[in-house]
């Protein structure tokens, strides 16, 4: 199972660990339905003064053997699935395997999970198998993955997104959920490239199929952000630590529905802006091109309005996209020329194309990209096109609020390590 050394467990000894370790259940929220879909089993013992504490450190003594971490780990797994065999009502429950120990099994071994999830008589379509897929040796961890798909038990991918992962070796364990890393979650939440990278890696994740997971959600905006990731479960302190047993399926849903309404306006009003700057932006895109098509020259517009609006540049194609003026390089009451574009061809770039779809029908005068960083400032930025005839095109790239919900970098907070225990 997932553990992390905790302090607490210091002054204890190895025996009274192994003895005291017992199962505990961390809710996972279903956004579609508002229910609690399932739980993720983790591992406890307790303090000198009696208070739950998570186990991990048992998992970090090199002082136990490697059979004594197993034996313990495949007792709390048994027991959780006991349990969970007499909760129908509780949804899934997902269990965390080591590749490592996946690694010690024989080419013919048949997985000691799924023995377990037949002596436990759980129905194996409520268990969930996750890996961390960084670790391991691939084709033993395919081996195991194909027996658990076998015998109906689905499979995710723990912490995407940390370290080594590759997205080779996620595509040939072929999971059916992935679980974007905490850490790496948490950063994104601050915005910028790393916001940008895991919402991509998520998208992916989606596009092949996967559900997503995000845990250690500790507060509304990280909430926020999960949605923006395109999460489709919530697991974290912001609903409930681990629980000693199931709770009843809809006990969040009056917080969630909240939440999800919270989101809704929030996101609301962020796109609001979004509308009201693209349309003041693509005001001053026709203006300038109208400019254009009577001859006047760059140097002689005033291009105070399309700086204030966060327009950074725009240059000339010809219909088939090859560059034929200089970039043009916006301040407020000029441009700064820069002639080394001239002759480079765009006609790749996902806008371009578009463009020329739309140059015939009526009531489409303006195109725009969707929203990339832009190379040269790092800035998040549009490619608004138009054009000035049959043979020319204006594209002008310009900055564009983020419409992705996140937190600042003075609103970050750092997360709780024993959110995930």
């Amino acid at each position: 199972m997932k553990m992390m050394l905790n302090q607490d467990l210091s002054a204890a000894t190895s025996t009274s660990l192994l003895a005291g370790c017992f199962p505990y259940y961390q809710p996972l929220l279903h956004l579609p339905s508002g229910a609690i879909a399932g739980y993720e089993a983790l591992a406890r013992t307790r303090n000198a003064s009696g208070d739950v504490i998570s186990a991990g450190a048992i998992f970090c003594d090199e002082s136990l053997s490697d059979d004594s971490k197993i034996g313990l780990d495949r007792r709390l797994r048994l027991g959780a699935l006991k349990t969970f065999q007499h909760h129908p009502e509780a949804g899934f429950l997902s269990l965390n395997i080591s590749p490592s120990w996946i690694n010690r099994l024989g080419a013919d071994t048949v997985s000691p999970t799924l023995r377990l999830i037949e002596a436990s008589g759980i129905d194996p379509a409520r268990v969930v198998i996750e890996i961390t897929e960084s670790h391991g040796e691939l084709d033993k961890l395919q081996r195991m993955v194909k027996q658990y798909h076998a015998s109906g038990v689905r499979v995710a991918i723990d912490d995407f997104g940390a370290e080594n992962s590759q997205l080779d070796r996620v595509i040939a364990l072929d999971p059916d959920l992935i679980k974007l890393d905490m850490r790496l979650f948490k950063l994104a939440t601050r915005g910028g490239l790393g916001a940008d990278v895991l919402i991509g890696m998520a998208a992916l994740a989606e596009r092949a199929g996967c559900e997503v997971v995000c845990e250690g959600v500790e507060t509304v905006d990280e909430f926020m952000f999960g949605i923006e990731c395109g999460a489709q479960y919530m697991q974290g302190w912001l609903f409930a630590p681990a629980l000693p047993t199931p709770i009843a399926a809809d006990h969040f849903k009056p917080q969630l529905d909240g939440l999800l309404l919270q989101y809704l306006q929030r996101k609301r009003e962020r796109l609001n802006q979004s509308i009201d700057h693209s349309r003041a932006i693509k005001q001053q895109v026709i203006a300038l091109a109208n400019s254009l098509q009577r001859g006047e020259t760059p140097q002689s517009l005033c291009h105070r309005q399309l700086s204030e609006l966060g327009a950074m540049r725009y240059f000339i194609c010809d219909s088939h996209g090859l560059q034929i003026s200089p970039n043009y390089e916006i301040r407020a009451d000029n441009v700064a020329v820069q002639p080394q574009f001239l002759g480079y061809n765009w006609c790749w770039r996902p806008y371009f194309p578009m463009l020329m779809a739309v140059q015939c029908r009526p009531g489409v005068d303006i195109v725009a990209s969707t929203a990339y960083r832009d190379a040269s400032t790092g800035q998040l930025c549009k490619t608004l096109g138009v054009y000035l005839d049959e043979q020319r095109v204006l594209l002008v790239d310009t900055a564009v609020h983020d419409e992705v919900l996140q937190v600042s970098a003075t609103e970050f907070r750092a997360g709780n390590n024993d959110t995930a225990a």
